[in-house]
């Protein structure tokens, strides 16, 4: 199964947070080595944008991090806009739907704790 990590469950791999549950944990270590566990340049974006309320690493950590964990960058191309502009407006976090259209136009399987993504026609990992 290819893997696009969510920003939030990213962070926490990235950060060895315990909120990302074990079997999450070795489902990205097994993706890694087999279809690949894919971290949008939009998760770049947020993480750079992200203030107090959510502490987030700093963006060149988190790009590193994501580099020596052997994550592809996935980037956000204007099929990907189209796509974007295709799904419905269910999620009201742009950047959200944005990682949704790229897990729907690739066929990726989107890791996420956030409700809201379950209801948009994509493979979800449930965090």
């Amino acid at each position: 199964m290819a893997l696009l990590l969510d920003t939030h469950a990213a962070v926490w791999w990235l950060t060895d947070s315990p909120r990302l549950p074990k079997a999450a944990r070795e489902a990205v270590a097994t993706a890694v080595d087999d279809e690949g566990v894919f971290v949008s340049a939009i998760s770049g974006i947020e993480v750079a944008l992200e203030d107090s309320r959510r502490p987030m690493p700093p963006v060149e950590a988190f790009v590193e991090g994501a580099q020596a964990s052997g994550f592809r960058v996935l980037l956000f191309d204007m099929q990907d806009a189209i796509a974007f502009s295709k799904l419905p407006r269910l999620h009201a976090d742009p950047f959200d739907r944005a990682l949704a259209a790229q897990a729907q136009r690739r066929n990726l399987t989107l890791m996420t704790a956030d409700r809201i993504l379950t209801k948009y026609p994509i493979a979800i990992y449930r965090l």
